[in-house]
């Protein structure tokens, strides 16, 4: 009766086993959807507000040039002469009907170089556009890897509560024996509250960062910021040489700043035109009704009689902007240079210790630990040694998380200065 009974238990388990491993995962566990650096870049770059205003503001002045290069509209006016108090058309030869057109024509290049000018605004917004989406896109990723950060610390803060729980336990049952003294379980107490104490101040930086990447990120206040990913691999570092020769040829900020002074350049030319006088073309033609009509052309010239007050001031002011924009275009780049080299040296500095803490310090803070953990069993080492490594991969853990999020951030910081996003790709420039 026993074997039996033993076949059929078996059978039972074995069906429900197989009923477990085919159940719908997704109807139980729905996969929880984590929110990666590329998505949230490509959220900032469809949603943000200061994104698209910037865009808005380039496509504005790109409808200027045409319009600065046409000419003038034309007048057309309509005359009636009457003779006496009476309708005296038809009746007096001074009563007539006026037909006249006059158009303006400024003096040749004056058009062409207002066309320029507007051209080279609209490039320089273009410019800035650029610079702004590059800066947005810089923030996304900074305020993404404090997130992943904060997440990646309360993991870790977390997974050594469990282990100093254990530890902990272990000290009081080696007090309980007598092995050990109260020191020993006070100690891990008080190492226990300091990783509470923690896991608020990590928590209050995620909510800080979370609603700062929702600030960017435009997300309304009924959509919920779902969970990061880790974050990615982060691309190796560039020598600065070569990060200087991108900032002289694509750094949009640099970009403005030739923009501006082309622009003042072209503006210079159009203030020494207008020395030269403008041009309006007129015509007229008169009906008188029974007599013979009468038609007439002229031409009207602009004369610069004040030209020591305007047109020289107008050079003058022309060159001292052109000045102004020259030195501006070196300030820019000196300080974009120098800033490039600060982050340049911070991420460098952070590669290291990403480095170094991966490969050499948190694995030998492991072997430490675990050797301690084993030496305090079997009682060769007291309890103060085995916390103390506790400690030690506590925080050599943590500070690799913060430096894989200073790496990233750093890497973000140089995107803007040469012309890319935080993963590395050149900025677009769509027309």
């Amino acid at each position: 009766m026993a074997r039996p009974l033993i076949a059929c238990v078996s059978a039972a388990v074995g069906l429900a086993a197989v009923a477990f491993a085919h159940a719908e995962p997704a109807s139980a566990n729905p996969v929880e959807y984590r929110l990666t650096l590329d998505g949230a870049l490509e959220i900032a770059r469809s949603r943000n507000p200061a994104i698209r205003a910037a865009d808005a503001r380039y496509r504005a002045l790109r409808e200027r040039p045409v319009r600065e290069g046409t000419l003038p509209d034309p007048s057309l006016a309509l005359r009636y002469h009457n003779e006496d108090w009476g309708i005296s058309f038809g009746d007096s030869e001074f009563s007539y009907f006026e037909v006249a057109a006059e158009q303006e024509i400024p003096f040749p290049g004056k058009l062409s170089l207002k066309e320029r000018i507007a051209e080279r605004e609209a490039e320089r917004e273009r410019a800035m556009r650029d610079a702004i989406e590059l800066s947005v896109l810089a923030s996304v990723a900074t305020r993404y890897a404090e997130l992943t950060v904060a997440d990646r610390s309360e993991e870790i803060l977390r997974e050594s509560a469990r282990l100093l729980d254990l530890m902990a336990e272990q000290a009081a049952a080696r007090y309980r024996v007598g092995e050990a003294a109260q020191q020993d379980v006070l100690k891990a107490r008080l190492e226990r509250s300091a990783i509470d104490e923690r896991l608020t101040l990590v928590a209050r930086q995620r909510i800080a960062a979370g609603a700062a990447l929702e600030s960017l990120l435009d997300l309304e206040s009924v959509e919920a910021l779902p969970a990061t990913a880790p974050l990615p691999e982060p691309r190796a570092l560039e020598p600065l040489e070569a990060l200087e020769r991108k900032l002289a040829e694509r750094s949009p900020a640099l970009r403005a700043a030739s923009e501006e002074l082309t622009r003042s350049e072209e503006a210079l030319r159009l203030a020494r035109r207008e020395y030269f006088p403008d041009l309006a073309l007129m015509g007229s033609y008169t009906n008188k009704r029974d007599l013979l009509p009468e038609w007439e052309l002229g031409a009207r010239v602009t004369v610069p009689l004040y030209f020591w007050r305007r047109q020289r001031r107008g050079v003058a002011e022309a060159s001292f902007s052109r000045l102004a924009a020259e030195h501006a275009r070196r300030s820019e780049q000196v300080s974009l240079e120098a800033e490039l080299a600060e982050s340049h040296a911070t991420a460098e500095a952070a590669a290291r210790l990403v480095r170094l803490y991966g490969e050499t310090l948190i694995p030998q803070a492991e072997l430490t630990l675990a050797s301690a953990r084993a030496s305090y069993s079997v009682g060769r080492v007291d309890f103060l040694t085995t916390l103390t490594a506790f400690v030690a991969l506590l925080e050599y853990r943590l500070r690799y998380a913060e430096e894989q999020g200073a790496l990233v951030t750093a890497l973000a910081e140089i995107g803007p200065l040469v012309g890319e996003t935080p993963l590395g790709e050149p900025i677009g420039t769509p027309p």
